[in-house]
């Protein structure tokens, strides 16, 4: 039993050793990368890997599950760290992914768990007569017995509905503080009610119960915290995440009758605080540059942007989720002081308006400048400069850069970063398709 003991610590120790080997490697190759210093997106990167190889440690060092889909979920959500650690800009998408990995892991632990019919046994002639017994009925409940279970029933509804209560309130504070796009919201709430179910309603597992709470708080937000279908979507995944380490952690404890597994959650709590404070918060500065070859020559670009701005094709499949929409544009000329207004509407939010100005205009260049932005979009972003520039690669043909600069509103940053680039990066694309169209104009 000793020897055992000592194998399994040690390939605990492989594991954790050959993971942080793998962020090491992974942080290596994405820090040579000219884009990220050329954009100083270090710090960004640098948690983006980070954040994933904690996760994937505490679950290594957690208790082993007992149940096989157990163990294939752990397996799946340690594969999904993995690739989260080796592509760490993609990390949230990898995420998204993750309840798919969590459904075939559960099928593939119910087919093998699945009833497999009995060896046939071999029979004689002198076989024993099968004899029929009818089962045996339980024995009735004492008054004693059906009043304690209904007591602790009481007991458990009432703890749910104080542990929904403090997260309630917990959330109408960070929104009245304006934290609600901070780590705060995405990561200290889940991991609040996580805890405060475990130890409350004391469950027979730590992890269902945390999902199970955190699903409930996902479907009822829209009238708990007035959020829309895009905020739910985006935030389930992290939530989800945030719920199964600690579940995952709490279990582990149970199992061994300790206390020292309950430090693992410690670095999970202290994310939370990711962008509540400026000294606490990575760069929030971001560009995204979209390019795209065009069948035109210099002035008849320039004659586009100089016109009033139109859009005529169908929003990316992404930028419909539940965005607020174009749906009114004024304004035109290429001097500077001109100004551009985009209604938005639809979606999440009231109707509002972006109002950029030309601030700089120079040969094949031109500057827009943000001057106010009364749409949803400002809750998670606050557009800067969109600079277009364009030059000439034949004679038929120009190349179109839309470039737009943008301040981040939400945390944690390893988590909202890629999302926002992947939106934005989706509307320059946009822009340049719809305002930059010769070839196309009615």
């Amino acid at each position: 039993m000793q020897r055992s003991g000592n194998n399994r610590l040690s390939r605990e120790g492989y594991w954790i050793l050959a993971i942080l080997g793998l962020a090491f490697v992974s942080l290596m190759i994405w820090l040579r990368d000219p884009y990220a210093l050329a954009t100083q997106r270090i710090p960004v990167i640098v948690i983006s890997i980070f954040v994933p190889t904690i996760f994937a440690v505490v679950l290594i060092m957690a208790h082993r599950p007992t149940t096989r889909s157990g163990q294939y979920s752990r397996f799946a959500t340690l594969g999904v760290l993995l690739l989260g650690i080796i592509v760490p800009r993609s990390l949230p998408f990898i995420i998204v992914l993750a309840p798919l990995a969590w459904l075939i892991a559960y099928l593939l632990a119910k087919y093998h768990d699945r009833p497999r019919p009995p060896a046939p046994v071999a029979t004689t002639r002198a076989a024993t007569p099968l004899i029929r017994t009818s089962p045996v009925p339980s024995a009735p409940l004492s008054p004693a017995v059906r009043a304690e279970r209904l007591r602790r029933r009481k007991l458990t509804l009432l703890a749910i509905v104080l542990s929904f209560t403090i997260v309630s309130v917990a959330g109408r504070l960070i929104y009245g503080r304006h934290l609600e796009t901070t780590s705060l919201m995405f990561i200290g709430i889940p991991a609040m009610l996580a805890i405060l179910l475990v130890f409350t309603v004391r469950p027979k597992s730590a992890l269902a119960t945390a999902m199970t709470g955190i699903t409930f708080v996902l479907l009822l937000s829209a009238i708990v915290f007035g959020e829309g279908v895009i905020c739910i979507l985006m935030a389930a995944p992290i939530f989800y995440l945030v719920g199964a380490i600690i579940g995952a952690v709490l279990d582990g404890e149970r199992r061994t009758q300790g206390r020292t597994q309950a430090m693992l959650l410690v670095p999970l709590l202290l994310m939370s605080f990711e962008g509540t404070s400026d000294r606490i918060s990575l760069p929030r500065e971001e560009s995204v540059t979209a390019k795209r070859v065009m069948a035109a020559g210099p002035d008849e670009i320039a004659s586009d942007l100089a016109a009033p701005l139109r859009f005529n094709t169908k929003l990316p499949f992404y930028l419909r989720l539940g965005f607020p929409r174009p749906v009114s544009a004024s304004g035109a000329g290429l001097q500077v002081g001109s100004r551009r207004r985009i209604g938005f509407a639809g979606g999440e939010g009231k109707p509002g308006a972006l109002v950029m100005e030309i601030v700089e205009v120079a040969p094949q260049k031109v500057t827009f400048h943000a001057v106010s932005d009364e749409s949803k979009v400002a809750h998670w972003l606050r557009w800067e400069d969109a600079v277009v520039s364009w030059q000439q690669v034949d004679e038929t043909h120009t190349e179109v850069t839309w470039t737009l600069r943008y301040r981040r509103n939400l945390d944690p940053a390893w988590y909202f970063e890629p999302w926002e680039r992947y939106g934005t990066g989706l509307a320059a694309e946009y822009l340049i398709e719809n305002v930059v169209m010769p070839a196309e104009k009615p």
